[in-house]
């Protein structure tokens, strides 16, 4: 009996050793104490859902998951993580709900920024986390346009945004380089386009590129506007598919003003993408971003505006490119070299988590710094005043 006290008190010895000199405590309902205070150690700066996981830093791929989208998602994107068949490897173990009854079974939580609960609730929601629950912030929108994060980026493991600078990048389009080129493109992208620049506009406060597009109009640059902001433009077409840009309105066109409303490093939306690419326009691109990028956009397929010295040799550009056949189809090299599409924001999302998350390595506070606005802008106003 003796015998058994005497194991019993170094045992208990033992455990106190553990959770106090080790500085495990068992208040903690989740892997992150103090807000990733330590979340290097043992886990190698990789995050894995499977506590059975001898080795860190190997992928776990064959780990269920439990993905739950806390919040709604507006507008077009009400489903960005719809379970998608294309991926190149099983998803099987991946189950999507939105029901936040799952909340305390979830492996992965995603908020989206638009919709964030109060900090109330997030505290509450936090404090109820469970043990290696991962929460994604996740956004579309600019960060002028995006809501503040100093006071909620402690909660978050990862982020997930359209940029590079990003934990899980989401982009407004995916494109990947063709491992063969495409020989058999061979169109002639000049026929029958009689009309020069499209811009189909609703946002009417934006005054970067409202500035702009008065200038190479000006300068002789042919603009057709539609939608609510059209009447500030000299030339306007009507819009037959409800103010989004669509093939029926920009089949005769030859360029798309794909000018953004924030100025931002990174911000490349569907104006470049679909307004332009999709239907076989050349966008002219005014935005914060470095377009070079081949991770941002591909490679030949635009006309960067700030590229120029000025807005008069921009428009010079422009009305040179429409008058050349030949100019204007090298546009559409990037064909034979690039493909649209290849993935999904599902894909991407359970990728990353069966091989494994690089968290925190984006904090919300660095991602969605203003600072990232303020250069390009400044950078446009001077370059804007020029001749």
């Amino acid at each position: 009996m003796f015998k058994w006290i005497i194991f019993y008190f170094f045992l208990s010895i033992l455990i106190v050793y553990l959770f106090v000199i080790h500085g495990i405590s068992l208040k903690n309902t989740y892997i992150f104490p103090s807000y990733y205070r330590s979340f290097n150690q043992g886990f190698n700066n990789k995050f894995y859902l499977d506590q059975n996981i001898k080795k860190p830093g190997v992928p776990n791929q064959s780990r269920k998951f439990l993905i739950l989208t806390f919040t709604s998602f507006s507008n077009d994107w009400s489903q960005p993580f719809k379970v998608s068949s294309v991926c190149s490897f099983k998803t099987s173990n991946f189950k999507i709900t939105d029901n936040k009854k799952q909340l305390n079974r979830s492996d992965v939580v995603i908020f989206n920024s638009r919709n964030m609960p109060p900090i109330q609730e997030l505290e509450r929601l936090n404090n109820m986390r469970r043990n290696n629950q991962l929460w994604i912030y996740f956004t579309r929108e600019s960060i002028l346009n995006n809501p503040g994060v100093n006071h909620i980026d402690k909660y978050f493991n990862a982020t997930a945004t359209y940029g590079v600078d990003t934990d899980i990048p989401f982009p407004y389009r995916y494109h990947k380089k063709l491992l063969k080129v495409n020989k058999s493109i061979n169109k002639d992208y000049f026929l029958n386009k009689t009309r020069m620049v499209a811009w189909t506009v609703s946002n009417c406060k934006v005054d970067a590129r409202n500035k702009l597009a008065l200038k190479l109009i000006s300068y002789g640059v042919d603009i057709e506007v539609s939608g609510k902001c059209a009447r500030k433009f000299p030339r306007r077409f009507l819009s037959k598919c409800q103010g989004r840009p669509c093939f029926t309105d920009l089949r005769d066109f030859k360029f798309y003003f794909a000018a953004e409303n924030s100025l931002c490093d990174g911000y490349i939306t569907e104006k470049y993408w679909r307004s332009g690419l999709n239907y076989d326009l050349v966008p002219i691109v005014l935005g914060g971003s470095n377009y070079s990028d081949p991770r941002l956009a591909i490679p030949g397929s635009y006309i960067d505006a700030m590229s120029f010295d000025s807005p008069k040799t921009l428009a010079d550009y422009i009305l040179d490119v429409s008058s050349n056949s030949t100019k204007y189809n090298s546009f559409f090299e990037w064909k034979k070299h690039w493909q649209l599409g290849g993935s999904s924001y599902f894909c991407t999302l359970c990728n990353k988590l069966r091989n494994g998350i690089n968290f925190r390595t984006n904090p919300l506070l660095k991602t969605m710094n203003r600072s990232k606005c303020v250069h390009p802008q400044k950078k446009f106003n001077i370059w804007i005043k020029k001749s």
